[in-house]
């Protein structure tokens, strides 16, 4: 069974995760003509969420419409009128059991190059959804100068993405060329590869796996174990990546001098919030066609965000009432900043930091339930967030080991102040994650 799975074949996620709808837009110019090749792929959310209301083909012809409605070109100051000459619409196999799909529309327009004419296009079909954006163009009979795309896809027309793009993909939206009488050539070399972490790659690798797992045709004892301990390790994992605030909270529990239950007390919050977000978010995204998941992500980032900067702010506050010297005359012992001393602001932190639900536990979840296997898929989310909860409670603990060793030698003097410092540190990660999510909106 072990080795079956071992070589079995894993789904790979699109470039902005299983929310994303993709585009390309391949270009040919001819003498007479210009074509068009126009490729919409669509990741399993989507699909899930917005089904064919007919047969493949007329569902294929509708689609094919409202995109050559949606796309612009002019040649000369000339817009260009396009005709539908090809439409199709598949399924392929997707992440966890789910599938994706792939519209594909075939275009065209008169156009007469027998002389330098100025050509410019833009695809404004479904410009409110994130995902990859490609234009390429090409010239047969004819020759293109000062191009601002490339001749080749480097996403192999939507069928290959570049793994090194994962954390960058390309979002290009409208093209210019002129187009001249002569040999085919001048087009733009392919744009240049970022590179992506090394963490990212192996996580979207166990993400593959965990996939393939519960997507499986027949679920035995043992493969289910084996997603429950992946699904453990990928929430362990995603709990350590940049951006989310884990360690932060790990880091303020660190610098509490409280017993173990404040990390404990964490650990079970974060678990049951991400939970219950995955469990909601999955029944919306079902129910309601309308609901654009990445768009609620993108939100529930921001109020994450906000949480965590209130949280900061109300912890430096309490600091600076308590910092060394500060005293009131007046004979009683500090009662400010209760958010530093009650349990109330450990669990809002962990709220803040199991409020946003991970897209691949969203994904795992949604796949299971399309297979009938729903309470399997909801043991998989909560073993997911019990690896978030792993994570954040042995970073609070090994912090604290390496605080009491800090503190026994030179970083002595900096005890008072641990408090401040700790709650700053909370207050501008709560700055960076809103922006961040703020960002990701506009």
């Amino acid at each position: 069974m072990i080795v079956a799975l071992a070589v079995a074949v894993t789904f790979a996620a699109h470039p902005l995760g299983n929310f994303s709808v993709n585009h390309y837009d391949g270009l040919t110019i001819h003498r007479d003509r210009i074509e068009h090749l126009a490729v919409v792929d669509l990741a399993e959310i989507p699909t899930l969420q917005q089904p064919p209301t007919g047969p493949p083909d007329v569902h294929a012809r509708r689609a094919c419409a409202d995109l050559r409605d949606a796309v612009r070109a002019d040649a000369g100051g000339r817009t260009l009128s396009w005709r539908v000459t090809g439409a199709s619409f598949a399924y392929r196999p997707g992440a966890a059991g789910l599938r994706t799909s792939r519209l594909t529309c075939r275009l065209t327009a008169p156009l007469r190059v027998d002389r330098p004419v100025a050509l410019t296009f833009a695809n404004a079909y479904r410009g409110d959804a994130v995902g990859w954006r490609e234009i390429t163009a090409k010239g047969q009979g004819v020759r293109l100068r000062d191009s601002t795309v490339p001749a080749g896809s480097v996403s192999g027309e939507l069928r290959d993405y570049p793994a090194d793009l994962l954390s960058s993909p390309l979002d290009v939206r409208a093209a210019r060329m002129t187009a001249e009488p002569g040999d085919g050539g001048g087009s733009a070399a392919p744009a240049g590869v970022p590179g992506v972490d090394v963490l990212t790659r192996y996580t979207g690798l166990l993400a593959d796996r965990l996939n393939t797992l519960v997507g499986a045709d027949r679920l035995t004892v043992p493969l289910g174990l084996l997603a429950l301990l992946v699904s453990l390790m990928l929430g362990a994992v995603h709990a350590a990546m940049p951006g989310h605030g884990k360690t932060v909270m790990a880091a303020y529990l660190a610098g509490r001098e409280r017993r173990l239950r404040d990390a404990v007390t964490v650990a079970a919050t974060v678990t049951a919030t991400h939970t219950a977000g995955v469990l909601v978010l999955g029944v919306l995204v079902t129910a309601a066609g309308a609901i654009a998941g990445d768009v609620v992500l993108g939100w529930l980032g921001v109020v994450s965000g906000l949480l965590i900067t209130t949280i900061g702010a109300a912890l430096l506050r309490s600091a600076r009432h308590n910092r060394p010297g500060h005293d009131h005359g007046h004979g009683h012992g500090h009662g400010h900043g209760r958010v530093g001393r009650s349990g109330g602001g450990v669990v809002a932190l962990a709220v803040a930091g199991g409020l946003v639900p991970s897209p691949s536990a969203l994904v795992v979840l949604l796949g299971a339930m399309a297979l009938g296997r729903t309470a399997f898929g909801v043991l998989t989310v909560v073993c997911y967030g019990l690896g978030m909860a792993a994570t954040l409670l042995v970073t609070a603990l090994t912090l604290r080991r390496l605080g009491g060793l800090a503190v026994a030698g030179r970083m002595r003097r900096l005890r008072p102040y641990s408090a401040a410092m700790t709650a700053a540190l909370v207050l501008l990660v709560g700055l960076g994650v809103t922006v961040r999510a703020v960002t990701a909106l506009v």
